[in-house]
C-alpha cells in the first residue's frame, strides 16, 4: 500500500539563515499578524487588563504602536521605553492617588463620627447627672480626635490626591480622544505633551507630599545653655 501523503520539502540552508535573520515581529506578520498587533504581541501588551488606568494604558500603547518609529528593532526599544514610562509615571501614581484619596476620606469620616458620637455620648453623660468620669473621658475623646483631624486634615489630602487622579484620566482620554491641545498633532508630539504634563501633576503632588510631612514631623527640640 502506497502512501499518497506529499513528502515535506527539504528545509535549505537559505531558508534555516531567513528564519535566523528575521525578527520576532517579522515571523508574526508572515503568520497574518498585522505589523501593530505583532509589535504589541512580541512585547508581550496583549494581555487582559482590568481597570481604567491598566485600560487607557492599553489603548495607549496601541496608538504609539502605530507611529513609525523605523525598523522592528528599533520600534519595540521604543515601546519598551513607552511601555515603562506608563506602568511606573502613569498606572503606579495613578492608582496610589486613588488608593489615598479613598483611605483618607474614610479616615475623615470615622475621625468625625466619631467625634460626633463622642460628643454626644458626653452630653447625655453630663444630662442624665452620670459619673463625671464618663464626661471627661468622653470629652477627652472627642478633643483628642479633633487634633488628629486638624494635624492631619484627612479631608484636604483626600480632596487633592482625588483630583491628581482625575487630572491624569482627563488628560490620557484627551490624548487618546484627540482634544483640547492634542487636536491636530501628531501621535509623537501629542504622546510627548501627555508625558510632560504627568510629570507636572507628580512634582506637584510631590511638593505637596514634603510639605505635609514637614508639617506632621515634630520640630527637633532646642537645647539651651
Amino acid at each position: 500500500m502506497q502512501d499518497d501523503a506529499p513528502a515535506a520539502e527539504p528545509i535549505t540552508s537559505a531558508d534555516a539563515a531567513t528564519d535566523r535573520n528575521e525578527s520576532v515581529v517579522t515571523r508574526l506578520m508572515r503568520a497574518g499578524t498585522g505589523e501593530v498587533d505583532a509589535l504589541l504581541e512580541a512585547l508581550g501588551m496583549r494581555e487582559q487588563l482590568s481597570g481604567e488606568a491598566q485600560d487607557i494604558a492599553r489603548l495607549i500603547e496601541r496608538r504609539l504602536a502605530e507611529i513609525a518609529w523605523g525598523d522592528h528593532a528599533h520600534a519595540l526599544d521604543q515601546l519598551e521605553i513607552q511601555r515603562a514610562f506608563l506602568v511606573h509615571r502613569f498606572i503606579g501614581p495613578m492608582k496610589t492617588y486613588e488608593r489615598m484619596h479613598r483611605g483618607y476620606a474614610v479616615l475623615d469620616n470615622f475621625l468625625n463620627l466619631t467625634s460626633i458620637l463622642a460628643g454626644v455620648g458626653a452630653s447625655l453623660a453630663a444630662a442624665l447627672n452620670a459619673p463625671k468620669a464618663w464626661a471627661i473621658a468622653l470629652g477627652l475623646v472627642v478633643g483628642f480626635l479633633q487634633s488628629i483631624s486638624q494635624w492631619l486634615k484627612p479631608a484636604k489630602r483626600s480632596t487633592r490626591r482625588g483630583l491628581a487622579a482625575a487630572d491624569m484620566r482627563s488628560e490620557a482620554w484627551a490624548f487618546l480622544q484627540r482634544r483640547d491641545r492634542y487636536r491636530g498633532k501628531d501621535d509623537l508630539t501629542a504622546w510627548t505633551l501627555l508625558c510632560d504634563h504627568v510629570e507636572r501633576v507628580e512634582d506637584r503632588e510631590q511638593s505637596e507630599q514634603d510639605k505635609e510631612a514637614a508639617q506632621v514631623r515634630p520640630a527637633p527640640a532646642t537645647v539651651h545653655r
